[in-house]
């Protein structure tokens, strides 16, 4: 995954433009990054390791063609070898790619038997190796786009072509239309500056791109008009993608990460994974913050299938559980970042009595990922605001999948239960991608009736995790207090505050709607504010899924009600005052 951009020109300019191009889109990697352009006739690549945003890729030529990438990390460790752009077999083509490769392994395996070199354990480098041999680069383009599975765009060039080829099979690609050039951009405001007007590439699409010309193509091979737009945004909000903030940007994410984090989950990793836990002879579930409250959410789908797991702050582990930890135990870890001291701290304990350690974490590079036996990537691409909002959603995708594959051990999951988690998956993502805006507009106005300090949030069953992470994010992003709490201890000794104007957000449970029914009256009787979130009739209206998906709904009207609420505040929402991405101490 990562961030896309080049350029190709009527006369050759300088390469290191690129490096402006890929800075914008650092939130989209920061892991590595890389050029390749063609000079004097051959193709050249330069690579660094670590954030384009703190160092150049050092180039001094000038060429007519260039394309370069910042690279997240999800197939594959950050290093030299994995960063793009990725070669042939004959270093005579490179290939950028942003997305995952659903069926990369079995590509892999008979690529290699047909002779074909890997270098790198990206997923991307299967397409270098296909279009390796072609002739009709056009043509390769589309039966890639037509056989090969997965959520990913990708750009090439070619020895002795002054073209860049693209494909687009779901994730954003954009052209920049200059009177003298042509540029290539995973995002439309990277490409302020560069170009007045740019095309959007369809899902579903292939361009050859000139200095002079653009041919799109939908996957039958019929030439398409893309949509154009005019390119127009203030420099301060380049950076962030066109938005305000990374958080709001990262809430948007949302629905394209969802695809993404199961698409990138590898099977031979789940099952190993899956096996291990339903073999264990205890299992504790650690994190802390966001990452606890998705693991408290995991509990619910693991009950399910009749494994029982503790879930336990990382921060408590040490003083709660460790004497319980020995050979046969195992201790599923989560940490967005994979830093965070006290999942480490713990990790390293239970690894000193026997246990197995399971990770699942956000940065492949990490020190969880180093000292898990196996590791499990979450793939929300990036994050770069301090409140966690995509990489909450993408770690209950993770781990509903490791339950489902989990119950196949068990028996009370099949293969049609993955077929219907992929389904719903993609029909949510899809409907939230629709509804989004409309939720946006909805949690400001609810906003509105939040002039208070303090507030409660609260909802039951597997949506109860939803209210303490939703208090979380008022804690981080506009500095309410905030208390999260099940629905029915709303009622024993917290009701007491909630006499007029008293704010309560009240999540729709998908069980127990007599008492949700019942607290709503018990509180509206008392004269409090009421906001309600509900997939049919709440003040902010939902997305309606499964059971197990709701709390992936749920949480993102909080999500934007905290940060709507803490720009209304004049708040530094990325980067709140005390708070760092990985807590480590």
């Amino acid at each position: 995954m990562g961030g896309i951009f080049g350029y190709v020109c009527k006369s050759p300019i300088d390469v290191s433009i690129v490096n402006r191009g890929l800075r914008r889109l650092v939130y989209r990697g920061y892991d590595s990054a890389g050029i390749a352009y063609l000079y004097g006739g051959s193709l050249v690549v330069k690579k660094i390791l670590g954030s384009i945003s703190r160092q150049e890729i050092e180039v001094n030529d000038i060429s007519k063609i260039a394309i370069g990438h910042t690279r997240y990390a999800s197939r594959g460790w950050p290093t030299l070898e994995n960063a793009h752009p990725i070669l042939d077999c004959k270093g005579r083509l490179a290939v950028v790619m942003d997305g995952v490769i659903d069926d990369y392994e079995r590509i892999r395996e008979k690529l290699q038997k047909d002779g074909h070199r890997f270098v790198s354990t990206t997923d991307t480098e299967i397409i270098s190796h296909i279009l390796e041999n072609s002739s009709d680069y056009f043509q390769a383009s589309l039966n890639i786009l037509k056989s090969i599975k997965g959520v990913f765009s990708l750009a090439f060039i070619v020895e002795g072509l002054d073209k860049i080829f693209t494909l687009n099979n779901g994730q954003p690609l954009m052209i920049g239309l200059a009177q003298e050039c042509k540029y290539i951009s995973s995002d439309l405001p990277s490409l302020s500056g560069f170009s007045e007007n740019a095309m959007i590439l369809p899902e579903g699409s292939v361009a050859i791109i000139s200095w002079d010309d653009v041919r799109v193509y939908n996957s039958e091979g019929i030439e398409i008009k893309p949509e154009i737009k005019r390119v127009k945004y203030k420099e301060e909000i380049v950076e962030k993608g066109g938005f305000p903030h990374f958080m709001l940007k990262e809430i948007y994410d949302i629905p394209l990460a969802l695809v993404n984090s199961f698409t990138s989950l590898m099977e031979k990793y789940l099952s190993l994974a899956s096996m291990i836990i339903y073999g264990a002879k205890n299992v504790y579930i650690i994190g802390n913050g966001t990452s606890l409250h998705a693991g408290l959410i995991s509990s619910y789908y693991f009950s399910e299938i009749g494994i029982n797991v503790n879930v336990v702050s990382a921060a408590e582990f040490p003083y709660y559980a460790l004497d319980n930890i020995s050979t046969g135990s195992v201790i599923v870890a989560i940490s967005q970042s994979g830093e965070t001291s006290d999942v480490i701290r713990s990790v390293k304990m239970a690894k000193q009595r026997g246990a197995v350690i399971l990770g699942v974490t956000n940065s492949v590079g990490s020190r969880l990922a180093l000292e898990s036996n196996v590791y499990l990537p979450i793939t929300a691409g990036p994050e770069m605001a301090v409140p966690a909002t995509k990489t909450f959603t993408s770690t209950i995708i993770v781990l509903k999948t490791l339950s489902v594959y989990t119950g196949l051990h068990s028996g009370k999951n099949d293969k049609n239960d993955l077929i219907n988690l992929k389904s719903e998956i993609e029909k949510l993502s899809k409907q939230l991608s629709t509804r989004l805006q409309e939720m946006e507009k909805e949690a400001e106005n609810s906003v509105e009736k939040l002039d208070k300090e303090s507030l409660y949030v609260s909802s039951s069953g597997i949506n109860y995790p939803i209210a303490l992470e939703g208090a979380l994010k008022f804690k981080e992003a506009s500095m309410t207090h905030a208390e999260g709490m099940q629905l029915g201890e709303l009622l024993h000794g917290p009701i007491v505050l909630a006499n007029k104007g008293y704010p309560i957000i009240l999540i729709k449970p998908a069980e127990a709607e007599d008492l949700y029914n019942k607290v709503v009256k018990a509180v509206r009787d008392r004269g409090s504010i009421i906001i309600t979130i509900s997939d049919n009739d709440g003040d902010i209206r939902t997305v309606k899924t499964s059971r197990d998906l709701s709390p992936i709904s749920n949480i993102i009207p909080l999500q934007l009600m905290a940060y709507k609420l803490g720009v209304r505040r004049g708040l530094p929402i990325d980067t709140p005052p005390g708070l760092v991405k990985a807590v480590i101490i």
